[in-house]
């Protein structure tokens, strides 16, 4: 019997890592635009809209530019819990009810506003946010066509913060004993230990060789993350480890762990911490 649901359990977690690989082929591959449709060159250039006084920009020539290291600032401003769900790589997140920007973004960089679909009620907001970056006097400014519902169409790469109910977030991680690695640990099995929580909290104790990447962070840092064979997000508790994890998936594609029960069952076992 216990063989038996070895297997099932196996079977069910091999069904929902294919279940991710294939939604992930359908979204398109990592930040790679689809082919261009040769009847609609248009969609490809930066254009301003008979009408409006702001220039726009494809989803596939942004991707482009990005493509090609243009230092861009993709400015998301839709509330934060629609920028949670998903939002495009990289970009800054400053709903206009924190507007002014001030320093929150690289003056230097020209900006590109981002909206949901660039209906009427987001181009009220995108006509507040040009003229408040005009009083900042940043006015190199587009507009992301179609808003991020057209990224996600042609692009189709976005990140998010992890939902614990969704059956395609939960295909994108794995979850760990605190037993087992430590063991692993002292058997010195290759391991990467990544741990979400602030500098305060990491200095206050952590897991021997473990880097500190607090969660805020975890977009711009991302280049510090080693593809080790097994890489442990290691926080404050499970949810906190779980939304990294997707972010780390969505983000680089590698399927971490999340120690089960946070750093606080680990130091209840009296596993090894140091300072």
């Amino acid at each position: 019997m216990k063989k038996q649901k070895d297997l099932k359990v196996l079977f069910v977690g091999f069904g929902l890592i294919i279940l991710v690989i294939l939604i992930t082929i359908l979204r398109g591959s990592l930040f790679v635009p689809k082919k261009e449709n040769k009847t609609n060159s248009s969609e490809n250039q930066t254009s301003l809209i008979p009408g409006e006084k702001y220039q726009t920009i494809s989803s596939i020539q942004l991707q482009k530019e990005l493509s090609a290291g243009n230092k861009l600032t993709l400015l998301d401003i839709r509330p934060f819990e629609n920028y949670a769900v998903e939002h495009i790589l990289d970009s800054v997140n400053i709903p206009l009810v924190d507007f002014p920007v001030g320093s929150k973004i690289n003056a230097l960089n020209p900006v590109v506003i981002i909206t949901t679909d660039l209906v009427e009620e987001d181009k009220a907001s995108v006509e507040t946010a040009i003229k408040s970056l005009s009083d900042e006097h940043l006015t190199n400014v587009r507009v992301l066509a179609g808003g991020i519902e057209a990224w996600k169409k042609n692009i189709g790469a976005t990140i998010n913060f992890g939902d614990p109910k969704s059956f395609t977030d939960q295909a994108k991680v794995s979850y760990v004993e605190a037993d087992k690695l430590n063991e692993a640990l002292k058997q010195e099995v290759a391991t990467f230990i990544l741990d979400v929580r602030t500098p305060a909290e990491y200095a206050s104790g952590h897991l021997k060789g473990a880097l500190n990447v607090p969660f805020d962070d975890l977009e711009k840092r991302r280049s510090e993350i080693q593809p080790f064979p097994k890489v442990v997000v290691v926080g404050i508790n499970e949810l906190q480890e779980f939304q990294a994890s997707v972010q780390l998936y969505d983000m680089i594609l590698i399927q971490p762990f999340v120690l089960k029960g946070g750093i606080n069952n680990w130091q209840k076992k009296g596993f090894e911490l140091v300072k």
